[in-house]
């Protein structure tokens, strides 16, 4: 009788023993919760600089005395360095995602055209020192890489010069207001840095530079490829 009730007491034991260690079993396989990433956003400020160069244009130099139009000397095909910064906003819905940029730059952009007529040496030079645009941005995100559309206000110092047989009888800077357009691909790097790479063409219009009499219609533009770094708050 004591024997059996000893026998039984220690199948129990097993019993509770072997559950107890298949619960430990059961929680200790159970997995552990995963959140969601809910990706990279592209809404909120930025800031950055930007560098590339600028190239092309069509400023054909016409000359005329009065009312009388002499004819073309050449062509004018603004070029150079181009370096500034830029600050913006983006706001993401869904995959589109809508924003507004200001940028600066500092511009080394100048070419010059020569010609000869009516038995007048003439030379035209033209220059552009700086510029600023403010552009509406429209883009489709895949995540951390976005493709955009941009355009809007464009201003900058335009200088003109020309001179006949060597010397110089037209110099005039102005500050002009234009259009520009473009397009770009932008990816993040981490949550915070961006890089971009972006295509612009920039318009002064049209205007009439005149000095003595002789006057030209003056159409600064320009064509540019840059790229830019940009750090998200």
């Amino acid at each position: 009788m004591r024997k059996s009730n000893v026998i039984g007491l220690f199948l129990s034991a097993l019993v509770v023993s072997g559950g107890a260690h298949a619960a430990d079993a059961v929680i200790e396989a159970a997995p552990e919760a995963v959140m969601a990433d809910p990706g990279f956003v592209w809404t909120g400020f930025y800031a950055g600089v930007n560098a590339g160069y600028g190239f092309g244009g069509d400023d054909r130099v016409g000359v005329r005395v009065g009312d009388t139009f002499l004819g073309n000397i050449g062509k004018i095909e603004q070029n150079g360095f181009i370096g500034g910064a830029q600050i913006g906003y983006n706001y993401q819905m869904n995959n589109f995602v809508l924003g507004i940029e200001a940028d600066f730059q500092g511009a080394g952009l100048d070419d010059s055209t020569s010609g000869t007529l009516s038995g007048v040496d003439l030379h035209a030079k033209s220059s552009i020192d700086w510029y600023g645009t403010l552009r509406p941005r429209l883009g489709y995100a895949w995540d951390r890489t976005m493709i955009y559309g941009t355009g809007g206000l464009a201003y900058g110092r335009v200088n003109y010069k020309m001179s006949a047989d060597g010397v110089q009888f037209m110099d005039e800077d102005k500050t002009r207001a234009g259009w520009v357009a473009g397009a770009g691909v932008e990816h993040a790097f981490t949550d915070h840095v961006t890089a971009k790479l972006e295509y612009q063409y920039v318009s002064f219009g049209d205007y009439t530079v005149e000095s003595q009499g002789v006057s030209t219609r003056a159409s600064p533009d320009f064509h540019s490829i840059r790229v830019g770094l940009n750090y998200k708050f």
